[in-house]
């Protein structure tokens, strides 16, 4: 028998000995512990069944064993190799990974815990690689998230901590996918007729300035309504977000001097997708924003889109966008990191292609092809950045 087989069916008779001893009988209480044990993985359906049939009285030592039940750990893997030329010469060659673990709690009915540890630097927000090659010295793990999520009414979510992105979005032209923003937010969806309706919004602190007042922090106050509906056969979203940065210039060498020339932002997004159901589906997706307080001289330069499709074929994936990016239309802080090594003022296209080799395990190209224009921190320059990845969760 494989060392694997062994390991797993040791594991299956220990878990059962616990279980068996821990169980006389089984009530309505301890289903539902039984219930979550088997949805956590706990227990296989055949212990799952056996269990039940052993009685009805409950049991304290059962009971004890429902936080298992409360708690998931899940965690990533990323090991990549990055390449980025820039005007036709090597700029980067570089072996690099992205480590990950997470665990989330159900404290109470209402009220859900989150952390999660990642690694990186401390030194930005858009990015947890940490590249190899420094003589194999130890590597450093960050507080990635810590949150608390209370959902008090149906629908309701109201997130505190440094969260996950609380806003629904269609491409990375506002914020990294790495950028995990920290203050409160609250999230209300309901349903109506054929149509999700979602209505977020929330307070996020940009920097605590030290003597001031905590109304004159550097923060962002953000609203969005968006939905998502059947049109005919297809599925489809839309929505319009604002984004309003407060005392931005406060912290020059953060927001108003990372590309931009702007010291003010306030910016208003629109977004949507539609997913074609054909014998290949299609995913066509688009994104605008404007900063309508961009300054500044080159105050003009303040707009920005993207627009792409998507498909998948069995265990491939494979995505294409396009987009456009003027000086001062986002933040050079908090956009996508890796399509013009971060850089505004630029223009090009973004190929991802994906393949899943087994359940949790894939490898991934993504391939960028970049051009700065003459008011960008590297002007007309041609930056082209390609990722290999091997990707696996747990």
């Amino acid at each position: 028998m494989a060392l694997r087989s062994k390991l797993k069916l040791s594991t299956g008779m220990i878990l059962m000995g616990v279980a068996g001893l821990a169980v006389n009988n089984a009530s309505a209480a301890d289903k539902e512990l039984l219930d979550i044990l088997k949805s956590n993985g706990a227990i296989t359906e055949k212990q799952y069944t056996e269990l039940l049939q052993k009685g009805k009285e409950p049991d304290e030592t059962l009971k004890k064993m429902a936080w298992a039940g409360r708690i998931k750990i899940k965690g990533d893997l990323r090991l990549r190799q990055e390449f980025v030329d820039v005007n036709g010469k090597r700029d980067e060659d570089r072996q690099r990974y992205r480590a990950r673990i997470g665990i989330d709690a159900k404290v109470t009915e209402t009220v859900d815990a989150g952390i999660r540890l990642a690694s990186g630097s401390s030194d930005g927000s858009t990015s947890t690689n940490e590249t190899m090659g420094d003589a194999y010295k130890k590597d450093s793990i960050w507080l990635d998230r810590a949150y608390l999520n209370w959902h008090p009414l149906a629908g309701l979510n109201i997130f505190g901590g440094k969260m996950k992105q609380p806003w629904e979005k269609v491409g990375d032209i506002v914020w990294d996918n790495d950028i995990n923003p920290e203050g409160l937010a609250v999230k209300y969806s309901t349903k109506l007729g054929n149509a999700d309706l979602t209505a977020a919004g929330g307070y996020l602190v940009l920097n605590d300035n030290d003597g001031l007042r905590f109304d004159e922090d550097s923060k962002v106050v953000f609203g969005q309504l968006s939905s998502k509906f059947n049109l005919g056969s297809a599925k489809a979203s839309l929505g319009a977000t604002v984004y309003d940065y407060s005392n931005e210039n406060l912290i020059l060498g953060t927001i108003a001097d990372d590309g931009n020339d702007t010291t003010e932002f306030s910016l208003y997004e629109l977004f949507g997708s539609v997913a074609l159901k054909t014998s290949l589906p299609v995913k066509i997706y688009g994104q605008y924003v404007k900063n309508s307080d961009a300054n500044g001289i080159n105050d003009g330069e303040d707009t920005a889109w993207l627009l792409g499709f998507g498909t998948k074929y069995n265990k491939w994936k494979f995505d294409y966008n396009y987009r456009e990016t003027e000086l001062n239309a986002v933040s050079g802080e908090f956009n996508d990191s890796d399509f013009a090594a971060g850089e505004t003022d630029a223009e090009g296209h973004k190929f991802k292609l994906g393949y899943k080799i087994d359940k949790n395990f894939g490898v991934g190209l993504a391939y960028y092809m970049a051009e700065t224009n003459g008011l960008a921190e590297t002007p007309n320059s041609d930056i082209d950045t390609l990722h290999i990845d091997l990707k696996a969760k747990f």
